[in-house]
């Protein structure tokens, strides 16, 4: 899981610029309420114009505001510094849902961002960082290895080859009945 820290980073810093032009466009419509329409309250007795701009522009306000947490904590926990505030951050995402537009994108950066920074190994990737190693000491030293050299995606070490011929020498190991009807 260290090795992934920095790809939520990455995510949370894209979903964060994201965030922000979808804050910018809920105050941009909230002021077209305002400067739109024509002046008064509509007729039957509606709300004002004035009421959707500031509702708009609160909710825009908001949406910017978690798009700037969110790449600001994005770059933070990127360079292993700030845990804190990269889950308060993926936290902030829950403002992001009234949107509706960015819903989709902010629930699975949670989901995934919660997952890697809750992990027992990143916080003490992140405590090393910390106390002064840097972070790709910090991924070298907290991130699991097999025991061997070989690279996940070699296709020369293939456990099904191995599998198959260790199969193939026990059928050889092992006389067949048509052998022993023979004796």
């Amino acid at each position: 899981m260290v090795g992934q820290v920095k790809i939520v980073g990455i995510l949370m810093m894209v979903n964060g610029i994201l965030t922000i032009l979808i804050g910018g466009l809920y105050a941009a419509m909230g002021s077209i309420f305002l400067f739109g329409m024509p002046g008064g309250p509509p007729p039957g007795g509606g709300p004002p114009p004035g009421l959707f701009a500031a509702i708009y522009g609160v909710i825009g306000g908001a949406v910017i505001l978690c798009g700037l947490l969110n790449a600001i904590a994005g770059y933070r926990v990127m360079t292993f510094r700030n845990r804190a505030l990269g889950i308060v951050a993926l936290f902030a995402n829950v403002f992001v849902l009234f949107t509706c537009y960015c819903a989709l994108t902010a629930i699975a950066m949670m989901v995934y961002g919660l997952i890697v920074l809750f992990n027992s190994d990143v916080a003490r990737a992140f405590e090393m960082v910390s106390a002064g190693a840097t972070p790709e000491e910090a991924i070298g030293r907290l991130t699991r290895t097999y025991g061997d050299a070989r690279d996940d995606y070699d296709e020369l070490s293939s456990p099904r080859s191995d599998w198959e011929d260790r199969r193939r020498r026990r059928r050889e190991d092992i006389p067949s009945d048509d052998e022993d009807r023979r004796d």
